[in-house]
């Protein structure tokens, strides 16, 4: 459901049920373009083999590390806009923790088989149980994390174009983020159980995607010209355990406050 005027409580309680909300309206033209500037920066002087660059087919389709590319980004996970969000779903200590770039286009287009975000960035391996399996992304050292954290974490997604059907929007399954980490027989059996209940996210430019990580989503290729440009930003409001650490909190101050 899109909504348009910002009822948080109606957000919440959507987002609860289902596991995502669509919010119409969240960021204004100047800001759209402002952040557009920013991501032709970024692929404009990337190139297949710099750290952190997505690429497909020889092309630049995002990033990640996004909180560290440009100033702007830093900034946008922390304006009013973004934390009026936040802050009533995860509380006033809520931080972000990872920045994605997505930009599907005509010549670099894609689809994204059922699935849940389980992974988190850290700054350090260190086994600890419910974390795992570890994977190495562009040097970064990326775990499973456990349900109940993911639970806990909120994703946001932004988006900076009209997305609409033929745009190759997510797909999700209302509901499936409430049955926590499921294993690929899991997912199978929820798909064939619930798959004629997929929702594709139509969203305008200016508004958002509110999701839980642990909802069944994929995508689907574009069928129209035209780009699909999405900053995707996730949140928790929690240190990790053990000596783990949040890879991104060390670059996600605000710009001006003295933190790197």
């Amino acid at each position: 459901m899109i909504k348009g005027d910002l009822d948080i409580n109606d957000i919440k309680s959507t987002l609860n049920k289902d596991g995502f909300a669509i919010v119409a309206r969240v960021l204004d033209r100047g800001l759209i373009e402002e952040l557009i500037e920013a991501v032709d920066r970024i692929e404009s002087t990337a190139n297949s083999s710099a750290s952190g660059v997505l690429t497909r087919d020889g092309g630049v389709y995002g990033a990640r590390d996004l909180l560290a590319r440009d100033p702007i980004f830093r900034e946008l996970a922390h304006r009013p806009e973004i934390r009026r969000l936040v802050e009533p779903i995860l509380g006033d200590d809520a931080f972000v923790v990872r920045g994605l770039l997505f930009d599907k286009t005509p010549e670099l287009n894609w689809n994204l088989p059922w699935h849940q975000d389980l992974t988190i960035a850290v700054r350090a391996r260190c086994d600890l149980p419910g974390f795992g399996p570890w994977t190495l992304k562009e040097g970064v050292p990326h775990a499973h994390a456990p349900s109940e954290l993911l639970r806990r974490m909120l994703t946001i997604r932004l988006h900076l174009d009209d997305c609409g059907a033929g745009s190759g929007p997510m797909r999700v399954l209302p509901g499936s983020h409430a049955f926590g980490r499921l294993s690929p027989g899991e997912t199978a059996a929820w798909i064939a159980r619930q798959g004629d209940r997929s929702r594709l996210c139509v969203v305008p430019a200016g508004g958002a995607v509110l999701m839980r990580p642990l909802l069944l989503h994929g995508s689907i290729a574009a069928t129209e010209t035209g780009r699909r440009r999405t900053i995707h930003l996730e949140f928790a409001a929690e240190r990790l355990p053990g000596g783990l650490e949040w890879r991104e909190t060390c670059i996600s101050a605000p710009i001006g406050n003295g933190e790197e």
